[in-house]
C-alpha cells in the first residue's frame, strides 16, 4: 500500500511537471557508489529487477542493521524515514524509498524494516503511465 502511494505521488508530481526528470539523478546500471544493486532497470523485465533487487537486500541486510542500510542507502539517493513518525498507524522502523521518473516510465526501489520480521523487504516497480493530454497513434500494421 505505502509503495502504491508513493507511485502515485510521483506520478502526479510527474504529470504537472514541466520537467521530464522526476526523483532526482538518475539511478545506475547495476550497483551504485554505496553498493546497493539497482539492476539493469532501463533494459531487463520488472519482474528480473525486481528479484534482483530483493535479493541483494536480504542477503546483505538483516534485522538490527537498519543504520548501515540507511547510510548506503542515502549515499545511493533513497529518501529513508525511521518509525518515529505520527502516522496514525503501523510504520516500519526504517522505510527507503528511492524513485526516478523520466518521460513515461516510472521507477521505484522500496525498502522496509519491520520489527517484527527477521528479514528487510524490497521491492522494485516500473509504472508506465500514459499521458492523456497527448495523441498517440496505435499500432497499424508495424507502423
Amino acid at each position: 500500500m505505502r509503495l502504491l502511494l508513493g507511485l502515485t505521488a510521483a506520478l502526479l508530481a510527474t504529470a504537472c511537471a514541466s520537467n521530464p526528470i522526476q526523483g532526482g539523478p538518475r539511478p545506475p546500471q547495476g550497483a551504485g557508489p554505496a553498493g546497493t544493486q539497482f539492476g539493469f532497470w532501463d533494459r531487463d523485465a520488472e519482474g528480473a529487477v525486481d528479484a534482483d533487487f530483493r535479493s541483494y537486500v536480504t542477503r546483505t541486510y538483516n534485522m538490527g542493521d537498519e543504520a548501515k542500510a540507511q547510510a548506503a542507502l542515502q549515499t545511493d539517493g533513497f529518501t529513508c524515514r525511521d518509525g518515529n513518525r505520527p502516522d496514525g498507524r503501523p510504520v516500519p522502523k526504517l522505510e527507503c524509498e528511492r524513485i526516478y521518473a523520466y518521460d513515461q516510465d516510472v521507477h521505484a526501489w522500496t525498502v522496509e524494516f519491520w520489527g517484527n520480521e527477521r528479514e528487510p523487504r524490497a521491492h522494485y516497480a516500473r509504472t508506465h503511465i500514459r499521458d492523456t493530454t497527448k495523441t498517440y497513434k496505435e499500432k497499424r500494421g508495424g507502423g
